[in-house]
């Protein structure tokens, strides 16, 4: 089969040569057939094979999402060992939403977290672990009990 493609291949090279561009024959028309056919041999013989993938294509609409809350978990199990990356990675989040669900309500457009209205809003507990430098991430049943508080503001 390699060397029927490859003879078909310098045929075909061979005419067009002679018939398009005008190339009549002699030694440099074989000489450039001789380099087309060469190249067909090599992509031919070592590319591999092209088979048909019968996989069914994966859902796309649940693959970012799997992803996203794998990494998430991720981070959040890191936090709870690691203050500094509660400080710096979960913390900066939790504000940027809490202080966009604060600001969704009417009259609180231009609320921060330092606002006595933001912190009766969030409660103490939430408020401090948003505030305070010291807070640590609590445990994964608080942090669900919190995170509740945040989403029903």
């Amino acid at each position: 089969m390699t060397w029927l493609v490859t003879g078909a291949a310098a045929v075909v090279a061979l005419l067009f040569q002679y018939i398009v561009i005008g190339v009549p024959l002699v030694p440099w028309a074989l000489l450039i057939t001789l380099a087309i056919a060469a190249l067909v041999f090599l992509g031919v013989r070592l590319l591999p094979p092209v088979d048909p993938s019968w996989q069914p294509l994966p859902a796309s609409s649940s693959a970012p999402i799997a992803t996203h809350a794998s990494s998430l978990g991720a981070r959040l199990a890191d936090a709870e060992t690691d203050p500094t990356r509660f400080a710096s990675r979960v913390r900066p989040r939790l504000q940027a939403l809490a202080l966009g669900r604060i600001r969704r309500r009417p009259g609180c457009g231009d609320l921060g977290l330092d606002d006595p209205v933001a912190r009766e809003l969030l409660g103490a507990d939430l408020h401090r672990l948003l505030t305070d430098r010291t807070a640590t991430m609590p445990n994964p049943a608080r942090f669900a009990e919190l995170l509740t508080r945040l989403e029903e503001l």
